[in-house]
């Protein structure tokens, strides 16, 4: 009767034992909430193709990377859950038995025999880490609980996988597949799988790099029991047995370094996923170490490949070698402002297209000139004399390209890059002038890679997209047809590379190539110099940066074929000199594409010097008898006559029978004025000499009388740039007031004088 009283008492407690300590822990679970939150993860940085760029350790300098169950090898999970806990998916968070049988193996013995722990309390003690003692194994045993009710399998094991010690740095399987065996986990062999699966249990004891025959030995045992329990072969294991242990750590991923770098700056997200694409990154970035080494020391190099249509970002070496210290490693040349040399000239021009102010065959005068107090050399030192638009971008001549700026306005130039998206830097409280068409302003390779995607955009500058999370768009920089005029020229090039649109550039000094191409598909620029600034004599775009520009394209297999001229586009001849289409007396005919039918009439001069009157036909009157040049006063019977004449800048330049003195006859010394000879001479301003100061009464006639010694009529005068009515030899300033004059007298033949004075009333 006792028996079956005590009996009775016993299956009586346990319950009411069952319900108290399932009350205490829903109290527990509610007083002391558990979660699952991630420490903080290293970051990874991703080619298009989910291959390695760059890692990052966490601020502690862990290495620890994401990974899912699904990113993991089924050979590890297996060996996994057979070494550490073979009843996972089965027990709530605690195998008593296990758990019985260590505790009574270490009361009986005094030492650990086995562990009792499963993965849920392993990730209980990672999650909420406690004092080895009774009373810290209690509490995780309670946590181990919680998370069971709280998690799923998968969650938990997720965490694990992630969270788990695996010697040195390294936490998580992901980062201990790469530490130590430099590829993801999803690639572990039979052997690799059972070493990261013993490695939790002791990682400074079994760290193969420091412990390998330990590591061995704990990794052979592992696999033999595999066999033992029937999850592997025999022949699986002795194949397994033949792979040695690592003895040293990988090396950290270094592809697209400064580009990895650059994104985790701007992002805390664990994986940064890219449009590189890995192979041309790595090859590319292969050939920008070996060909600076070519050049000299401490110079560097740096390369960008773009999608045109896309903006994807392929290719991004900012530096040639990121392991040499001494070529500037960490200076990412990408995004370092330089000098660009000549490469916004094909933008200069395909503005001025835009505007109306050129076509592809416009004369242009590569001689001395001078533009106010700027006069420009070309890069060679010599001049051309007369070139077309096409000529003087494909051979990079300075000259016309600022007689086109200068026409152009360089601060509307400025501000329609600046519009676009294309950050020209100048000096604080600089303003824009002519210097910025031969590389006076700032700039980086990446926003002239940016402008030259209009090119092959149909002229929508296409913006930069380094990773999925960027946004598409565009911003209209030239119009289709001046897009496609200007890629055109760069394409027919006999310097150009083949089947890509080159345009190259030389700072000041010999201290930045350049080298920008468009290709059918692609945009590529390249920069090579001393991030220092110091100048490389000798190395400058077409010898230096054009044949690494190359090397890259021939990487890219790009097709080939010529864009398709656009609508607006037309091929018309023209006639040099005076621009207009051929007719049946033209002089030198050329075949130009023209934008919207607009055909612009022939420069005559700089802008400053550009009038009306400097037309290709200059009219005078001929003498009948002598057929040499008279005056309209002289009384000799003659006829208005016409020739066409070149600008006069380029007479030196020209043939014989094209100079100026060769169609216009000289004066006949018969025609007298005043018994004066009227001689073929420059116009003079008389009346007023360079810095005359004027002290004229308020109340009287505050005028100057003045008249023009010389050249011949009309006349044009102008008053700070305002044109006068008169167009006589003679003139009258009148109602002037105090302050600054400037006068300007030409003629009709373009010659040219000017004086400056002062004038202040009493």
């Amino acid at each position: 009767m006792a028996l079956l009283n005590s009996r009775f008492r016993l299956w009586v407690c346990l319950p009411i034992a069952g319900i108290l300590f399932f009350l205490s822990f829903l109290i527990f679970d509610k007083l002391v909430p558990i979660d699952l939150e991630s420490r903080s993860l290293s970051q990874t940085v991703l080619a298009e193709d989910g291959s390695i760029l760059r890692n990052f350790a966490d601020e502690n300098g862990v290495w620890r990377f994401p990974v899912t169950l699904d990113e993991v090898s089924r050979n590890y999970l297996e060996a996994l859950i057979t070494y550490e806990d073979q009843y996972f998916y089965h027990h709530p968070g605690v195998n008593v038995f296990a758990l019985t049988r260590a505790t009574w193996q270490w009361i009986s013995t005094g030492d650990i025999v086995s562990g009792g722990s499963t993965l849920t309390m392993q990730v209980a003690r990672i999650r909420y880490p406690e004092p080895r003692t009774v009373w810290g194994k209690l509490k995780e045993i309670v946590r181990a609980l919680q998370l069971e009710w709280h998690f799923s399998k998968a969650d938990i094991l997720t965490y694990y996988l992630n969270h788990a010690p695996f010697g040195g740095t390294y936490e998580g399987i992901q980062a201990a597949s790469l530490g130590y065996f430099g590829h993801k986990v999803k690639q572990l062999t039979d052997a690799q799988a059972a070493l990261l699966a013993v490695l939790p249990q002791a990682p400074s004891y079994y760290r193969p790099d420091r412990h390998n025959e330990r590591a061995q030995q704990a990794r052979n045992k592992l696999m033999r029991r595999l066999v033992t329990l029937e999850e592997w072969s025999t022949e699986r294991l002795n194949d397994a047995l033949i792979e040695d242990i690592p003895t040293i750590t990988k090396q950290d991923y270094q592809s697209a370094p400064l580009l990895a770098r650059r994104l985790v700056t701007q992002s805390t997200a664990p994986q940064i996923k890219t449009f590189i694409h890995s192979q041309w990154q790595g090859q590319i970035s292969n050939l920008l170490r070996n060909y600076v080494h070519g050049i000299g020391q401490k110079v560097s190099a740096a390369a960008l490949v773009v999608e045109n249509q896309t903006g994807k970002v392929k290719v991004y070496a900012g530096s040639a070698d990121f392991n040499d210290s001494s070529r500037f490693a960490y200076v990412d040349m990408v995004q370092a402002t330089r000098s660009p040399g000549s490469t916004l000239k094909p933008f200069i021009y395909g503005i001025a297209l835009d505007e109306g102010l050129i076509h592809s065959e416009s004369l242009l005068m590569d001689v001395p000139l001078k533009f106010g107090d700027y006069q420009p050399d070309n890069f060679n030192g010599g001049v051309s004399g007369p070139v077309s638009v096409t000529h003087a971008l494909q051979k990079s001549l300075n000259i016309p390209a600022v007689q086109v700026l200068e026409q152009l306005k360089p601060i509307y130039f400025f501000l329609k890059m600046q519009k676009a998206g294309i950050e020209l830097k100048l000096p604080i409280g600089a303003k824009p002038n002519l210097a910025v068409a031969l590389g006076g302003v700032g700039s980086d390779l990446e926003d002239l890679v940016y402008a030259y995607t209009s090119l092959g955009n149909k002229g929508q500058a296409r913006h930069l997209r380094f990773s999925p999370t960027d946004p598409q768009s565009q911003q209209p920089l030239l119009s289709e047809g001046a897009a496609w005029v200007i890629r055109k020229i760069l394409l027919d090039n006999p310097d150009s590379v083949s089947g890509l649109a080159v345009k190259t550039g030389t700072s000041y000094g010999f201290r930045d190539a350049w080298a920008i191409g468009v290709s059918q598909h692609y945009t590529l620029g390249v920069w090579i110099g001393r991030p220092d600034g110091v100048p490389m004599p000798g190395h400058y775009g077409q010898v230096t940066a054009v044949p690494l520009l190359n090397n890259i394209y021939q990487r890219l297999n790009d097709q080939r074929p010529a864009p398709q001229m656009p609508d607006s586009v037309s091929k018309v001849d023209i006639c040099w000199p005076q621009g207009d289409m051929v007719k049946k007396d033209c002089e030198e005919s050329h075949s130009a594409y023209i934008l919207d039918g607009t055909i612009p009439k022939t420069w005559y001069n700089t802008a400053s010097l550009q009038q009306p009157f400097n037309q290709s036909e200059f009219q005078f009157w001929q003498a009948n008898d002598s057929k040499l040049r008279v005056n309209i006063s002289c009384q000799i019977e003659a006829k208005r006559q016409k020739v066409t004449v070149w600008p006069a800048p380029l007479d030196n330049w020209l043939t014989p029978e094209q100079h100026r003195s060769s169609r216009i006859p000289s004066w006949d010394s018969r025609c007298e004025t005043t018994g004066n000879i009227i001689r073929q001479s420059a116009v003079r301003i008389h009346g007023l000499t360079d810095q005359d100061a004027f002290q004229l009464p308020k109340q009287q006639n505050r005028n100057i009388r003045i008249s023009a010694e010389g050249g011949e009529a009309p006349f044009y005068w102008f008053l700070n740039g305002v044109l006068l009515p008169e167009q006589q030899r003679k003139a009258t300033l009148k109602d002037l007031k105090s302050g600054n004059y400037q006068l300007t007298l030409i003629d009709q033949a373009g010659s040219r004088d000017q004086v400056e004075f002062s004038v202040l009333l009493y």
